[in-house]
């Protein structure tokens, strides 16, 4: 490591304690990383199953759809809120820390995610109401929920992209 980049690390860590705050922050990126990657491919699955969903009007496989999709928006609900806890109490404290940045930094995103959740949610509480077989009509307005949810999902998913970036960017800088 030159001087320079020794002198700005001890400008970066003043405190002996730092060194488990680095390990633990690379840790965290890492891995949010690898949970951002999935989150987005399992979202952009869904967006294709809402697609087919719009599209198709025979009554048998639009209904076979709508329980695939189902069944999807469930699962993909389990691995987003579990992501969405671990952020919380490991990936954003230290993102704080680390860019010397307001916790409120992260308003926004939460907001985001509840109103997708809403969507979801209404989406789930429609179709369980609904009776079968769901018309074309019926599975049009279930999904035009999950289209405003995953308008907020992707919003949600390229914000943490770029504070997933700012991280791995500044650990690369100081070799972190």
């Amino acid at each position: 490591m030159s001087t320079t980049t020794n002198e700005a690390n001890k400008a970066l860590k003043p405190y002996a304690g730092d060194d488990e705050r680095y390990t633990l922050l690379n840790g965290a990126v890492v891995r949010a990383r690898q949970e951002h990657d999935a989150l987005e491919e399992e979202l952009a699955d869904l967006y294709a199953q809402v697609c087919t969903v719009r599209k198709d009007e025979d009554i048998i496989h639009l209904n076979a759809h709508v329980r695939i999709l189902n069944e999807r928006v469930k699962h993909f609900m389990t691995e987003w809120s579990a992501h969405i806890a671990w952020e919380k109490t490991e990936l954003f404290p230290y993102a704080v820390w680390y860019l010397e940045t307001e916790p409120d930094l992260f308003t926004l995103m939460e907001q985001d995610y509840g109103l997708a959740e809403r969507f979801i949610g209404s989406f789930l509480n429609t179709l369980e109401q609904s009776v079968l077989p769901i018309s074309p009509e019926e599975a049009k307005a279930l999904a035009s929920y999950l289209l405003q949810a995953y308008a907020f999902l992707k919003n949600r998913l390229n914000e943490e992209e770029e504070i997933i970036e700012t991280l791995e960017d500044h650990s690369n800088v100081y070799s972190y």
